[in-house]
């Protein structure tokens, strides 16, 4: 039952009781019906209550989440300057011919003397004589077909490939020597300057110092004015 309904209910609720009085006395008609109207009344508003809709309770709303940044990860700083590699020369696989081939130990070269050391002064422009002298220490002769070859740095004028028949007309046998004279000219500006070299043999093996015979050699000066 809707409000409005127990409304209009009320006033005839309230007349029959009155018409149902009239046969009693005036005092107790008049506590009769305001006893029934209180009832009626009472009534109506419990039964307004009872279909009045609810009231709305707000649902609380969960607060949203924030992410929480997270710090930077520190990225290391290399610093330094990285080592300058050893140059070494590049073994030339060849096939067959010639006395210095590609087999192991065949073609090695140990230094047994030397001019010029490293750091010696040269006036700029001057002519010097360079003097290597090696050892055969390989299983293989060298013969006239075998070079003295420039790798990189500084040529000091020379050509840069000069064969052995230039300093010998036989052939060096293992564990003989070989002396080695280049004429060399200094630069035409004062500093520091190098140049490597390594042998190459007839059949195109390029070989050196050391255990394995990879090490190159070089002539250094310091050019002044």
């Amino acid at each position: 039952m809707n409000k409005t309904r127990v409304l209009t209910l009320l006033p005839l609720a309230l007349a029959a009781i009155l018409l149902s009085a009239c046969g009693a006395s005036a005092e107790e008609n008049s506590a009769a019906v305001l006893t029934q109207a209180a009832q009626i009344f009472a009534d109506s508003l419990t039964q307004t209550a009872a279909v009045a809709p609810p009231t709305a309770t707000a649902t609380p709303v969960p607060p949203t989440a924030t992410n929480t940044p997270l710090p930077p990860t520190n990225t290391p700083t290399i610093t330094g300057t990285p080592p300058t590699a050893t140059p070494s020369p590049t073994q030339q696989q060849v096939s067959g011919g010639g006395t210095g081939g590609s087999r192991t130990g065949c073609v090695r070269a140990e230094l047994g003397y030397e001019t010029i050391p490293d750091g010696t002064k040269i006036e700029i422009n001057e002519n010097f004589k360079k003097i290597w002298t090696f050892k055969n220490v390989g299983t293989c002769s060298w013969t006239q077909g075998f070079s003295l070859v420039w790798q990189q740095g500084e040529t000091f004028g020379t050509k840069g490939t000069i064969p052995f028949s230039e300093f010998t007309d036989v052939e060096i046998l293992p564990g003989e020597h070989l002396t080695i004279e280049v004429q060399m000219q200094a630069p035409d500006k004062a500093g520091t300057y190098k140049g490597y070299w390594l042998l190459r043999s007839d059949a195109g093996v390029l070989f050196g110092l050391g255990p394995d015979g990879r090490a190159w050699f070089w002539v250094e000066i310091q050019a002044k004015d």
